[in-house]
């Protein structure tokens, strides 16, 4: 495959429906990534990167647990995302948050030292006719990715520029999902036919939907060592998991359409069906597994 510096099409949009579902994403996770951020040691002080940050919801919980004396870097494509991110990080008066716009297959890096805010990073594309990774050692205490490598038709470009952006013995963790999982009891037909359209369409823009349990050989073949991983598949909170489902197939409806997948007037009708699904309380829904990965750059 060649290289391009193309940023990846994000499919689940840029707008407040699209950020609406990031938040309702981050309430199923939220308890199982915190978990999972300390379990790789994060604590006070540290420097780290959230790489596909989206509104930033992950970049302020580890900004918040950092304190002070750390700095959390949020990066993504969407503008729209990044300005809600910094909009929160302002109300929650979290200075030590900073955002900025750029793709996973353009990480660079170049560390500025100033008062007050010891920490700042300055971030800028790779230079033309070189590799898209930093051009110095950058020294991130961890990089961190959720939901990310799952859109991306180069998943091992960008794990090995965000593995490059971390110090040595640094930590590198990932999430992401495996559509494999999912159930329903009693069985939701509607709630198959979304995850076929979901895993269709991320396939034809290049995603993986099945990424999850590729990603500790993805990890290794980075060149990160100490790679450990495990799987999480909330079943609570139970309204959250369920209004996902048809949140993210009202986020696709444009990509399905175009791919000819299905009409805009059969997706309404499915996004209806799963609402209905999300109101009753006698069937229970499990949201798409997880698998979290944490690894150490040598």
């Amino acid at each position: 495959m060649v290289s391009s510096n193309v940023a990846p099409r994000y499919l689940l949009g840029n707008d407040a429906v699209a950020a609406k579902r990031l938040r309702v994403l981050d309430e199923v996770y939220h308890s199982t990534t915190v978990a999972l951020l300390e379990r790789a040691g994060l604590r006070t002080g540290w420097r780290c990167a959230d790489i596909g940050c989206g509104t930033g919801l992950v970049t302020l919980t580890m900004a918040e647990r950092v304190g002070a004396t750390g700095s959390v870097v949020g990066v993504d494509q969407v503008q729209f995302f990044l300005d809600a991110a910094r909009e929160q990080a302002t109300e929650h008066g979290l200075a030590n948050a900073s955002f900025v716009c750029s793709n996973a297959y353009e990480l660079a890096v170049s560390e500025v030292w100033s008062p007050g805010f010891s920490r700042q990073r300055q971030w800028e594309p790779a230079k033309a006719g070189t590799p898209n990774l930093p051009e110095q050692p950058a020294s991130f205490d961890l990089v961190y990715a959720r939901c990310l490598l799952s859109h991306l038709n180069e998943p091992l470009r960008a794990l090995q520029a965000m593995a490059a952006l971390a110090r040595p013995g640094g930590s590198v963790v990932i999430e992401d999902i495996d559509c494999g999982g999912v159930f329903a009891h009693p069985d939701v037909p509607v709630l198959m036919r979304h995850l076929d359209l979901y895993q269709r369409v991320m396939r034809l823009n290049g995603g993986d939907p099945l990424i999850g349990r590729k990603l500790p050989r993805l990890c290794r073949k980075a060149g990160l060592s100490d790679v450990r991983y495990a799987t999480v598949r909330p079943i609570e909170p139970a309204e959250p998991v369920k209004r996902l489902y048809p949140l993210t197939l009202a986020c696709l409806k444009p990509a399905i359409v175009e791919a000819a997948l299905a009409t805009g007037h059969e997706i309404d009708a499915l996004v209806a069906e799963l609402n209905a699904m999300a109101d009753d309380p006698a069937t229970t829904v499990s949201s798409c597994p997880m698998v979290q990965v944490w690894a150490r750059k040598s």
